[in-house]
């Protein structure tokens, strides 16, 4: 049975929402590694104390004399984290061994502590990273060849450029690594990722368009376009404004500080990010309200419109409640993955409507 351009669309959307959801659970990895505090619970990159299993226990890090030593394998001693030049296998004392140049020190940073929870919250992130290249490049190879079937190229071109943002959020994440958590590193590092959901939101609202559908399911009717466009941008410098507020968490809980005085030393412009919350929340009213009367008596049970309008409602009073909590229960650890993975399925709510329904509610603006 030949398959129609719509069934086979259908099929890609399917690989699409998987790296979508695998995307995502990536983010919400990364941010339980910035909550624990793991980022440099694996001190290399891809390895991780240049092992492809993470160690378990300090003896693992440490010299024991008569243990073999692959070349890259990292230990720690004096303060200092050391790899191994070439393989062999351990004899006399580390001391000799570092004088013959067996180990040397490692020079990307000077991070050289070894805790196995730490470790392992790291390694998972880096699994679930690896995980989400699969469905993206199986979305790829199957674009390709839909693109060559059907002359979809711009659904193969929204394809290439997730792939592409893939390789360049791992190529990040070494930096990030070998940087031992560099501020404006560990941002990109964010923002690479949202690029790669809005990519997937893309690649899913394209091939809606090109995909046979009623009306009904294609346009939305009292959706405003530009106050769309505010939200959204609203909602990116919000997003980028609260990272730069975690970066100052971090580091005032790095001198140590306690979770009761983290408010009261944050930097005034974090006030900023607060009362940003409440533009964020009247711009996205803006197109929330005219979208939710043009809903009403709707033929449709369960409308694009409300659906819409109340996932946004949702992710909305989510991001309000967390915020909220932040100032009145000192910065609460759980809650900061939720407030980020709020934030950017806001983000990714906004972009997806920017391209699902720009084509169609256009005449609307005239």
């Amino acid at each position: 049975m030949v398959q129609s351009p719509a069934s086979a669309e259908r099929a890609l959307r399917r690989w699409a929402r998987v790296a979508w959801v695998s995307a995502a659970l990536v983010v919400l990895a990364g941010s339980v590694v910035r909550m624990t505090g793991s980022g440099m619970g694996c001190p290399d990159w891809p390895r991780c104390f240049g092992l492809a299993i993470p160690p378990t226990h300090v003896d693992q890090v440490t010299w024991q004399p008569g243990e073999t030593y692959g070349e890259g394998r990292m230990l720690v001693g004096s303060d200092t984290l050391w790899v191994s030049t070439s393989a062999h296998r351990a004899e006399g004392s580390f001391a000799a061994e570092r004088a013959a140049g067996k180990w040397e020190p490692y020079t990307a940073h000077d991070y050289a502590l070894f805790n196995p929870f730490h470790t392992w919250v790291e390694f998972i992130n880096r699994l679930l990273g690896a995980f989400t290249g699969l469905p993206v490049l199986v979305l790829w190879v199957l674009s390709l060849r839909h693109a060559i079937r059907f002359g979809r190229w711009r659904l193969a071109l929204w394809a290439t450029a997730v792939l592409m943002a893939l390789g360049a959020v791992a190529w990040l994440g070494k930096r990030v690594v070998d940087g031992n958590l560099v501020p404006h590193s560990i941002t990109w590092h964010m923002l690479g990722a949202l690029a790669i959901l809005l990519l997937l939101a893309a690649y899913v609202a394209d091939s809606r368009r090109a995909a046979p559908s009623s009306p009904t399911t294609s346009v939305l009717p009292g959706l405003s376009l530009p106050w769309l466009s505010v939200a959204a941008l609203f909602a990116l410098v919000q997003l980028i404004t609260g990272t730069q507020v975690r970066e100052a968490v971090d580091t005032l809980l790095a001198l140590p500080t306690p979770r009761t005085e983290i408010m009261a030393q944050l930097p005034e412009w974090w006030k900023g990010h607060r009362t940003g919350s409440w533009a964020v929340l009247a711009v996205h009213l803006l197109w929330m309200v005219p979208l939710w009367r043009a809903s009403v008596g709707s033929s449709l049970a369960h409308s694009p419109s409300r659906r819409a309008v109340l996932l946004a409602t949702g992710l909305l009073l989510g991001q309000t409640l967390t915020g909220t909590a932040f100032v009145f229960l000192d910065m609460p650890a759980l809650l900061q993955p939720l407030h980020l993975m709020l934030a950017m399925g806001l983000l990714t709510l906004d972009g997806w409507l920017l391209l699902r329904y720009a084509r169609f509610t256009r005449s609307a603006l005239k």
